[in-house]
């Protein structure tokens, strides 16, 4: 058969057509099948746990497939880096951040697959960034290091210390604090030199006692600065800097700075900003039975301090807080009988009762010039009496009377009244709105402010009168509460014969309770607790205002061995200062420690400027305390 070339050639064209059609129309599936699946599986360790400041070894994702590139949202947190190309996570954080859910996408060009990936940064804020403290030597101080965990929680830390200077021992006392902070106390060796010791205390950081499993953040350092000194030690420098008032903060007027004589001044002290500020000689002044007898007042940045002795003339000076200057001094030589009294100071006007017999005046003077505004009469026999008191009202009262008793004068220096008392030295009444307080001897008796009218009168049982000396003042509590001891008997017999702390109830004419020991001077009061010291035991007391009970109790941990108290006690929000034969400390009210210690007893006082006074015979102390 005969085949012509265009049917050969038509059947080609078929073919090629069926072929090319064949290849084209398989083509588009066979393009699909080559491309690589969609990425699965993909996953990290989770949950991550970074610290805070330490570089992260990279964290590397787990997928099947290939991954053309990789997001993740919400953002890191600051300081760690995302590769989009490998999904890796590196760098070092920088901050804090809470756990937080991070989705991360694994994607080609067939889809994508994702992962949550929780991740946190912690660290652990160390709040108390340096300690600066002076301490006497021979004294172990305690101060405090606050720290923090954030982001990771520590049910129970231990710690310990290493010091390279020797004097923070290896002992640390960790306690747990409300809001999830902790407080590591430390402990300075008592056994060093006198001497300035600066450097950085290392606290390593455990989660059991024996500190097999450190923390996560294992260690934290805090600078400290502290200076041992002795009793010869060299000044450790003036540091007169420019004076402010506390808000808040009213004058040191009186004995325990106000009429309710509670030693109370509400401000918060931050020891780490202490300093000395000036040293000048201090005043002499006629001893009976209880030492340092003089207090000391302020107001409006002069000080006010009284020296005297037994048959010397006295001499009523008034210096400048700044620095210790004298402003202007009031000699009484020219009175009969020339001995004083200390001060008080209220309202620009400072008070004092100088001379015996019948030539006893009430003094008062000009707090800015000394000029005399008034010289009133008044009687006496031999006493040596404690600061007047200035009530709420801007009346004055201060012991008085030749057998015994209390003078109340107007501000203008007329007299109110005279109330009879029983014939003792070293006292002055406490004063409120509604009434005077005072106790002279076996009987608190509760006066009306203007007229002296006795309206309750309460019997103290334990009362002996040996030395005709009181040696204190009323404390005022609550509302018709009222502490007091015969504090003159303490001193006797190396305290053996001791005397009896009372709470009066006014509303009840009753004692609410009493306590037995060797109270020696006026305790100190804040927020329903009487702060005591007692000298036998030794200690510093803090007892429930409501019924006497022994809430905790402080004694100085000295190697040169305190004997008595001599001051009363001073507080703040946050301290206790005490005075003893050797030194003056600071008690933390929170850890019932001596934070702070100076080699040097006195009387003290605390100026609404936060100058702390240490005041004896022989130096009178400004210390800042902020």
């Amino acid at each position: 058969m005969r085949i012509s070339a265009r049917s050969i050639l038509h059947v080609c064209c078929v073919l090629v057509i069926a072929f090319v059609a064949g290849c084209g129309g398989g083509g588009g599936d066979s393009n699909d099948d080559n491309r690589p699946p969609a990425p699965a599986g993909l996953s990290y360790a989770t949950p991550q746990n970074l610290r805070m400041t330490a570089a992260v070894a990279s964290i590397v994702p787990t997928v099947t497939g290939t991954v053309t590139s990789y997001s993740i949202a919400p953002v890191l947190p600051e300081g760690l880096k995302f590769d989009t190309t490998t999904g890796a996570i590196s760098g070092t954080p920088t901050q804090p951040a809470p756990a937080t859910d991070y989705t991360v996408t694994a994607s080609n060009g067939s889809g994508s697959t994702s992962f949550v990936l929780s991740l946190k940064v912690f660290t652990l804020n160390v709040e108390t960034k340096s300690i600066s403290r002076m301490t006497a030597s021979g004294v172990s101080i305690y101060p405090t290091v606050v720290v923090r965990p954030v982001n990771f929680d520590v049910p129970a830390l231990y710690a310990k210390a290493q010091d390279a200077t020797g004097l923070i021992l290896p002992a640390v006392e960790v306690t747990a604090r409300d809001d999830k902070s902790f407080t590591l106390q430390l402990t300075t060796n008592p056994s060093v030199s006198p001497n300035l010791f600066s450097g950085a205390v290392t606290l390593s950081l455990c989660r059991d006692a024996n500190c097999a499993t450190p923390l996560e953040e294992p260690s934290a350092s805090a600078a400290f600065a502290i200076d041992v000194l002795g009793p010869t030690s060299t000044w450790p420098g003036d540091h007169q800097t420019p004076l402010t008032a506390w808000d808040g903060v009213g004058d040191w007027g009186t004995v325990q700075g106000n009429a309710a004589h509670t030693g109370y001044v509400p401000a918060k002290v931050d020891l780490d900003k202490a300093t000395t500020r000036w040293k000048v000689p201090g005043n002499t002044y006629w001893n009976a039975w209880t030492p340092y007898k003089p207090n000391l007042t302020t107001a409006n940045g002069l000080l006010y301090v009284m020296s005297t002795g037994f048959s010397n003339s006295g001499v009523l000076f008034a210096k400048r807080e700044s620095d210790g200057t004298e402003v202007w001094r009031h000699d009484f030589a020219g009175l009969l009988y020339p001995t004083a009294n200390p001060a008080a100071v209220s309202s620009g006007v400072v008070y004092a009762a100088a001379g015996n017999q019948g030539a006893t005046f009430m003094f008062a003077f000009d707090a800015s010039s000394g000029a005399v505004r008034y010289q009133a009469p008044m009687s006496s026999q031999w006493e040596h009496y404690y600061a007047p008191t200035v009530g709420p009202n801007g009346m004055l009262y201060a012991d008085g009377g030749m057998y015994g008793g209390m003078y109340a004068f107007n501000p203008a220096g007329a007299q109110l009244f005279f109330g009879n008392e029983a014939q003792t030295s070293g006292w002055t009444p406490a004063v409120d709105a509604t009434a005077v307080y005072s106790y002279t001897g076996g009987k608190l008796r509760v006066r009306d402010p203007l007229t002296g009218v006795v309206a309750h009168v309460i019997n103290d049982p334990s009362f002996q009168n040996y030395v005709y000396e009181i040696g204190g003042a009323p404390v005022l509590g609550a509302a018709g509460s009222v502490f007091m001891a015969n504090y003159a008997n303490a001193a006797l017999n190396g305290g053996l014969i001791g005397n009896t702390l009372l709470n009066f109830r006014v509303a009840t004419n009753s004692i609410g309770w009493q306590v037995s020991g060797a109270y020696p001077a006026t305790p100190g009061y804040k927020a329903a607790v009487l702060y005591a010291v007692n000298n036998l035991p030794l200690g510093l007391e803090a007892r429930a205002e409501s019924d006497g009970q022994l809430l905790w109790s402080w004694t100085p941990a000295s190697t040169q061995g305190d004997k008595v108290f001599v001051s009363e006690v001073l507080l703040t929000d946050n301290l206790a200062f005490v005075s003893t034969d050797k030194a003056t400390y600071a008690i933390d009210l929170a850890t019932h420690r001596a934070v702070f210690s100076y080699p040097a007893s006195g009387k003290l006082s605390l100026s609404a400027n936060g100058v702390l006074y240490i005041h004896n015979t022989t130096d009178l102390i400004a210390i800042n305390l902020k």
